[in-house]
């Protein structure tokens, strides 16, 4: 795929892991959107991927913006960024997104394609998740650990346009050599994913816990069971296609399997006093409950509890 224009917004772990992984191919066509001393890292120093799964490299993009005013209308936008920033990240870039442009977020929860869709209605907005183990190292460096690093892609949107716009950024995350699998049912693969965040991330984030502490204490293993069920009927009376038995499934293999120091990034977000995405998770839950009528009595617990925890902390 020539002369493509490339941007990548928000470049912390998802977004940095990805625009590296591009720029082993597509170095000089990838513009990075970022702010301060970030860009000037980033100016200075370019982008360092250091992966377990990947290998280490290092990229020199085309551009560091700071403003979409600078960047030329897009073939291809990706999103990276925490939910709670999506509002004023599409403000930022929405020079650079025309009616061509595709535009897919790389995030967690199962409303942003739906909240980019609303901002940018006439671009071509697909959807995405990601299973990774990454972080940000530095101002201009990202570290993915562990043996496995995969995205799922596709479209909500089932016309030709959007599905041909998924496979088309499927096919070029496979060209430069990034575990990318193409789905049909997208909805249904973050839904999956979503009801694993909304137990597991939660359960860590309220208890500064890991996946040995959740297993040690009947109570809290008992709320990740009910926080992943709840989550799972509210994605099915949103009709969404999740497999029989995922909640049930994703509780087991946690509590017979999982590495007992496992944690996730809503706890870690939540230990560093930092600002975090339990409206992305439970807020969610909630809000679709709500809308069907369904009865959420432990998310409803967990994300007042949160709540009181974060706020405490964000005065």
């Amino acid at each position: 795929m020539k002369n493509l224009k490339i941007t990548v917004a928000g470049v912390g772990a998802i977004g940095g892991l990805l625009a590296a992984m591009l720029g082993r191919k597509y170095e000089d066509s990838i513009t990075l959107v970022a702010r301060g001393n970030h860009a000037m890292a980033l100016r200075e120093k370019g982008l360092t991927l250091k992966s377990d799964f990947y290998g280490d490299s290092t990229m020199r993009p085309a551009a560091v913006a700071e403003r979409g005013e600078d960047i030329p209308v897009q073939d291809l936008v990706l999103i990276c960024c925490k939910n709670y920033s999506l509002d004023e990240l599409c403000e930022q870039i929405r020079p650079c997104i025309g009616a061509e442009t595709i535009v897919m977020p790389v995030m967690n929860g199962v409303e942003p394609g739906d909240r980019i869709r609303e901002k940018f209605p006439e671009a071509v907005c697909i959807d995405s998740l990601i299973y990774t183990i990454t972080a940000k190292d530095s101002e201009h460096s990202a570290k993915q650990s562990g043996p496995y690093t995969h995205m799922f892609i596709g479209s909500k949107l089932r016309d030709e346009r959007h599905v041909e716009a998924s496979k088309k950024v499927y096919e070029l995350f496979k060209e430069v050599g990034f575990d990318a699998r193409y789905t049909d049912d997208i909805m249904s693969e973050i839904w999956q994913k979503f009801i694993l965040n909304c137990g597991f991330n939660v359960i860590t984030a309220r208890y500064h816990t890991n996946t040995g502490g959740v297993r040690g204490n009947s109570e809290w293993t008992k709320d990740f069971h009910d926080l992943m069920h709840e989550a799972e009927a509210v994605g099915l009376r949103e009709g969404v296609n999740i497999p029989e038995g995922t909640a049930e499934n994703k509780f087991n293999y946690c509590m017979d399997n999982q590495n007992d120091e496992a944690t996730s990034s809503l706890k870690r977000d939540v230990e560093a006093k930092r600002q975090a995405e339990l409206d992305a998770f439970l807020g969610a839950v909630i809000r679709k409950a709500e809308k069907y009528g369904i009865e959420v009595p432990c998310s409803r617990r967990y994300y007042n509890e949160l709540s009181e925890m974060i706020e405490a902390y964000m005065v």
